[in-house]
This record gives C-alpha cells, sequence and structure tokens, in this order.
C-alpha cells in the first residue's frame, strides 16, 4: 500500500523544490521569506522521513544527490498540476450564453450553415446570436462578441481581422444566359442596397465605364444583403453581392457572375471583443473556430 503524503512533508517538499532550483539554503530562504535556519531544518526532516540524503554541498552551492535528482521533477510537476488545479477553482463560474453580434446576411449566409461544427466541439458552449444591422455596445448590451463590416478601428476594444472580401454582380444561371453585356442589364431588375463601404450600382458600373447605365435600368432596394440572394435565387434579378455570402451558392451553381468586374469595399469582417471580458476564454476558442472556418472557406474558393 502506498504510503500517504504527512503535512510536514508537503510543506518540506515545497521547500525542497525552491532549494534544487536555485542551489542554496540561503536563496531559499530568501525567495520563500523564512530564515536559512528554517530552510536547513524542513530539508533536514524530508530527508529523515525518506530517510536518504537530498543535497550535498559543494562549496558554497547546494546540489542535489542522486536522490534528489529522481525526487526533482516528480515535485516539480506535482506542484504545477496543483497550481493549474487551484487556478481553476479561482476562476469565476461563468453563466449564460456566449452572446454574438452578427449582421443578418454574414449570420444566414456564412455563420448559421457552419455553427454546427463548433457547438459539436465545444457542447459546452451555448451561443446566442443577434443578428443585427445596428452597431453593438459591447459594454451596454451585453454582447460578447461582435463581428463587424468596418475599418477595425474600435477605441477600447480588441479587434482582429476574420476576413476580406470583393462585390461584383450575380444571379441565377438562366437569366445569366440572358448577359452577354453589361449594357444587357437595361432589360433585368437591378436589386440594389443603400451604398456602403464603396459598394453600389453604381460604382460598379463606373468601374465598367457604363455608369449613365443606371438611368436606365430598374431597381429595388433592400436592406439585407440575405434577401436580395433570395431574390437572386427567385430568378428576379441581378444583385450587387459580397463574395463571402455567395462563395457556396457559386460553388453549388445555384448563381453565377455574369460578369468579372469586381469592387474592392473600403470595410471587412473583424471580430471585436472586450480584453477584459470574464467570458475571454470562450472568446478566444469561437475567434479561433472563425478563423479556421474562414481559412477553409478560402482554401476552397
Amino acid at each position: 500500500m502506498a504510503q500517504e503524503i504527512t503535512a510536514s512533508q508537503l510543506s518540506g517538499l515545497r521547500v525542497f523544490a525552491v532549494a534544487a532550483r536555485l542551489h542554496s539554503y540561503s536563496a531559499a530562504a530568501a525567495e520563500l521569506h523564512v530564515t536559512q535556519a528554517a530552510v536547513s531544518q524542513q530539508i533536514r526532516n524530508l530527508e529523515q522521513s525518506l530517510n536518504c540524503r537530498l543535497f550535498r554541498r559543494q562549496g558554497t552551492q547546494m546540489l542535489l544527490t542522486e536522490q534528489g535528482e529522481q525526487l526533482q521533477p516528480l515535485v516539480e510537476q506535482g506542484l504545477a498540476l496543483l497550481q493549474q488545479g487551484l487556478a481553476r477553482l479561482a476562476e469565476p463560474t461563468l453563466e449564460g450564453p456566449l452572446v454574438i453580434s452578427v449582421l443578418p446576411s454574414l449570420a444566414a449566409r456564412w455563420l448559421v450553415p457552419r455553427l454546427w461544427r463548433f457547438t459539436s466541439a465545444y457542447p459546452t458552449i451555448e451561443i446566442r446570436l443577434l443578428p443585427s444591422q445596428q452597431l453593438a455596445d459591447l459594454s451596454r448590451d451585453r454582447v460578447d462578441l461582435a463581428i463587424r463590416y468596418g475599418q477595425g478601428h474600435y477605441p477600447g476594444l480588441h479587434s482582429e481581422l476574420l476576413m476580406k472580401d470583393m462585390a461584383y454582380p450575380v444571379c441565377s444561371p438562366a437569366l445569366a444566359a440572358r448577359l452577354h453585356r453589361v449594357s444587357d442589364l437595361e432589360q433585368v431588375m437591378l436589386v440594389a442596397a443603400p451604398e456602403y463601404a464603396g459598394v453600389s450600382w453604381q460604382s460598379w458600373l463606373a468601374l465598367t465605364g457604363r455608369q449613365s447605365l443606371l438611368a436606365h435600368c430598374r431597381s429595388v432596394t433592400v436592406d439585407d444583403g440575405s434577401l436580395a440572394l433570395d431574390m437572386v435565387l427567385a430568378g428576379q434579378g441581378v444583385a450587387l453581392s459580397r463574395s463571402v455570402l455567395v462563395a457556396e451558392l457559386l460553388r453549388e451553381g445555384r448563381v453565377c457572375r455574369p460578369f468579372a468586374e469586381q469592387l474592392a469595399p473600403l470595410h471587412q469582417y473583424y471580430m471585436v471583443w472586450r480584453p477584459d471580458s470574464p467570458k475571454l476564454a470562450w472568446i478566444r476558442a469561437f475567434c479561433q473556430w472563425l478563423r479556421e472556418e474562414a481559412d477553409s472557406a478560402t482554401s476552397a474558393g
């Protein structure tokens, strides 16, 4: 039967670990804020209980004996595990879900179809999505993490680039068969969104040299990029969409790019959070998963 470690031995093992690391009883005494005599007595008691010598003197140094060298890594490992366990006990108990603010279009077309992979990998972390066009206040709105479409400058918050995208027209395959030249857009409905980050039909047509064409086109405006894609999938028009939202639809062949010209938006997707958030470990886990998904989507594209 294994012999139980006594309280006296536990105290001695801590002193032993410090003295073994510093090769000095006096230096160990200074670090532990005790006298050198107290360190010597603790080591002597430990040696007596173990019935072996742990140190030998060489000049001004206290070097480990063969038995001491065998004991040192075991003690260091045991103390490290104990420290980790105490640190976990000191951590605050996290309550409630990880609340994430995200644009409705990104939630519907990119995040939600992938989210099952995160919940499978982290079943103990509950996720609550808040799709909204409004900019969340991470202090007032009790939002833990925001995926924002901007330039990455958010005072008082930590932000990291998640992914970049481009903007270009997309439509159904049937509609694409009718579009041979940019001027053919006069024959179809343009699905537009309010101009944001330099992306609009006017700026895209200017890129092609046909800006005046806009005056001759029919258009309908929607506030959400996902709704615009619903109209595209129904064959009701051509939308100027962002590559992140349509990448999967393009791979599946459900939508087409009738023209090659594309715009680089002034904004990109950023992950934003409070650096002092109590849910920092959860946030880091989710952000790492987001990066992996974004990298995977880029590679697949």
